[in-house]
Order: structure tokens, then C-alpha cells, then sequence
């Protein structure tokens, strides 16, 4: 893959949207390319809108406190990834990856966020996605099945770039969270400071104070709300959540002969048979040869 990374932001809108858009060279034919990008954005989450020869368009809801639109993490708000395909010669092929946002201005943080997405995408579609042999019972598939047909397990080879996506956006929300933390802890210790040495300066409680200290209090209460949000972030990135892709099914025992009956033996080869023969018959009747 190359390094070629372009970045373009647009305006907000009335829909508060905001775009985002890299460039990145896959090893491949484009018909290749367009079946593993499929595979790599359903796996994050995207519904497949349009499905063309050089276009593939997907469609990721809202989740989590993004339905709200009042989430830290890019990542929960909806989205819209268009990737262009063309081809850069006979074995590869150059995929822009358009993000359509509905976020009303995006950091500079926030669209690394996305960079990485976009790279994670772009890792899972230059593996093969699924293993062959089942880590539960060994079976071995004959086909493109996400799951054992026998014990139903994933056969989905995990990558460590959507790990890494994980973590980046949760200590991205938590560094936001961090950083509203401070502002507000600054602007209440402002408010509740001045209130103060305002009645110390005075020696009396004029009209006023009295609200500007419970906005001060306010400010504080908040700043601890944001603090819990941030330790909820960090916690979330430290803990590896859990798969709930796998079927409920027991992994199966492996297959073992009955007491009273016995594996085929394996027919020798015709090499074997004819050196055997040579080797060990030494009958002078059956050969031919006189006795000492």
C-alpha cells in the first residue's frame, strides 16, 4: 500500500455534515478489491448501499450516545463511506475512501480517527478474512463460511487493527472528555474565586453573589460529570470486549472408532509390493535356485 494520503474537509451545512476523505493503492484487480472491501466494512458495522463496478457505498446508525448527538467518539455518530475504485496497473488498484459525517465540525483528533478506520478497512482487505481450519474441533472448511459448519464456531481471522481501531477512538472520546474537563474546572474555579474575593473585599453579601456561586457549583458538577466520562473512556479501551459472533453450540468431540472394528489399512504402493517380494521371499522352490 502507499503512503499517499489526501485529506479534504468541507463546510458545515444546514445538516451539519462534515467531510473526510484519504486515498490509499491495495494489492489486486479491482474485482478483488471491491469483494474484500465489501466484506472489510460489513464487519465494521456498514450496510452496503451500492454495489458497483468501481463505487462501493455504505451506511453505518448511530449508536450509543451518538444517537444523541452528544458523544465523544466520532465513531457513534452516523456516517456515510463512499470508496472509488480504479485501477493502478494489473495488480492494483488506487481506493478513495469518502466519509460523509453528520458532525458538526470535526478535530483535527477526530479525523485521524477516521484515517484509521479507513486504514483498518484497507488492512482487513489485504488478508484473507477467513481461516480454513476450525480452532475448535480442527475441521476444515471447503468453503467461504464465517462459521464451523460442525460446532459452529467463528472462523473469522481476528485482526489487530480493528483493536487498535477500538482503543484510538475510546482514548481520543476520553481525551475530549479530559480536555471539557479542564475547561469547565477552570471556568468554576474562575466564577466561585471572584465571587469570593468580591465578599471578602466588600465584607458584605450584595445582591448577586448568591447565583454566582451556584453557577460556580454548577460549573464544578459538571467538570466531575466530564471526569466520569473520561474514566468510562479509559476503562472501555483497557478491557477487551466481548465476542458475540460465536454460535451457542458446544464445540463437537472428535471422532473415535468403535471398540470392535479397526481403521482400513492403506494400500501399499506397487514399489513397496515388488520390494517386499524381492526382499523376502527366498523360497529355492519358488525361485528356482539349487540348495548348497
Amino acid at each position: 500500500m502507499s503512503d499517499l494520503i489526501v485529506l479534504g474537509d468541507g463546510t458545515v451545512n444546514p445538516y451539519h455534515t462534515t467531510e473526510h476523505y484519504l486515498r490509499r493503492v491495495l494489492v489486486g484487480d479491482r474485482e478483488s478489491v471491491r469483494n474484500r472491501l465489501i466484506a472489510a466494512m460489513e464487519r465494521l458495522g456498514y450496510d452496503i448501499l451500492d454495489d458497483e463496478e468501481s463505487v462501493v457505498r455504505g451506511r453505518r446508525q448511530a449508536r450509543g450516545w451518538g444517537t444523541a448527538y452528544s458523544s465523544a467518539d466520532v465513531l457513534d455518530y452516523p456516517m456515510t463511506l463512499m470508496v472509488k475504485l480504479k485501477p493502478q496497473g494489473e495488480h492494483a488498484t488506487r481506493a478513495t475512501f469518502d466519509y460523509v459525517v453528520k458532525h458538526p465540525s470535526l478535530s483535527k483528533g477526530e479525523k485521524e480517527i477516521l484515517t484509521r478506520e479507513a486504514e483498518a478497512i484497507s488492512a482487513l482487505a489485504t488478508v484473507r478474512a477467513i481461516d480454513k481450519i476450525c480452532s475448535a474441533c480442527g475441521t476444515e472448511s471447503t468453503d467461504d463460511s464465517r462459521f464451523c459448519r460442525r460446532c459452529g464456531a467463528k472462523m473469522i481471522v481476528e485482526s489487530n487493527e480493528l483493536e487498535l481501531l477500538r482503543m484510538s477512538a475510546e482514548i481520543r472520546a476520553g481525551y475530549t472528555s479530559v480536555v471539557s474537563t479542564f475547561i469547565a474546572s477552570l471556568a468554576g474555579f474562575g466564577v466561585t474565586g471572584g465571587a469570593l474575593i468580591w465578599m471578602v473585599a466588600t465584607g458584605a453579601f450584595v445582591k448577586g453573589i448568591g447565583t454566582l456561586v451556584v453557577i460556580g457549583l454548577l460549573l464544578n458538577f459538571l467538570s466531575l460529570l466530564f471526569v466520569g466520562f473520561g474514566w468510562n473512556r479509559v476503562s472501555r479501551s483497557l478491557s477487551r470486549p466481548k465476542s458475540t459472533d460465536e454460535l451457542g453450540a458446544e464445540p463437537a468431540s472428535p471422532l473415535l472408532f468403535p471398540a470392535d472394528s479397526k481403521p482400513p489399512t492403506p494400500v501399499g504402493s506397487v514399489t513397496e509390493r515388488t520390494t517386499n517380494l524381492l526382499s523376502v521371499d527366498h523360497d529355492p522352490g519358488k525361485t528356482g535356485e539349487f540348495p548348497n
